[in-house]
């Protein structure tokens, strides 16, 4: 295994050597996870606000989308996308990576989801807009009525913005900041 700056040598092992994934096929493996889960979410997300109008089915579905990355990556070691080009997620020493991880792996999304649930409490409750039915007209009301959602998407964005940076900054491991954070790699099977 390579040896990485940022650990002492006793935590590496001699294993064999990891080939790390660079940020183009890990870009195509988000997206692919994105067409895989991403589309049906936002579908059901879309439905719910404009004809089931259910706060308890929208936190079903942020369940749903908040347990798929780090349940995958903690059981399977991928998510599909991940899968499907042939990658896994590991630990610094080459092994699967545990619940912790797979968990810190997912911080970002799991903290905005912290964040936007409690708001859309609110959205479900106001009237007035749970009687508009036109998708685009809804998201500008709740934009208008609820700003703090476009604060979240904002600060979502820098981070994403963030997260790309620290991958292209970090050849060989091509690390980006949640796996810093969750001390794994992303390698080839």
């Amino acid at each position: 295994m390579q040896q990485d700056p940022f650990l002492d040598n006793e935590q590496t092992g001699d294993s064999e050597e990891l080939i790390f994934v660079g940020f183009w096929p890990r870009a195509l493996a988000l997206l692919l996870d994105s067409l895989i889960v991403g589309i049906p979410i936002a579908i059901a997300n879309i439905y719910n606000l404009l004809i089931l109008k259910s706060f308890l089915f929208f936190v079903l579905i942020s369940m749903i989308s908040i347990a798929y990355k780090p349940l995958m990556e903690g059981i399977y070691g991928a998510t599909l996308g991940k899968m499907s080009m042939g990658m896994k997620v590991v630990d610094y020493n080459g092994e699967a990576i545990n619940a912790a991880q797979a968990i810190l792996r997912s911080v970002f999304t799991i903290g905005q989801s912290f964040f936007t649930i409690p708001v859309y409490w609110f959205v479900f409750n106001d009237l007035d807009l749970m009687e508009l039915t036109n998708y685009f007209e809804l998201s500008l009301q709740m934009a208008a009525s609820y700003p703090i959602l476009n604060v979240i998407s904002g600060v979502s964005t820098l981070i994403l913005f963030i997260e790309t940076l620290t991958l292209l900054m970090d050849p060989p491991y091509w690390r980006s900041l949640h796996d810093r954070i969750a001390k794994t790699y992303v390698i080839e099977k």
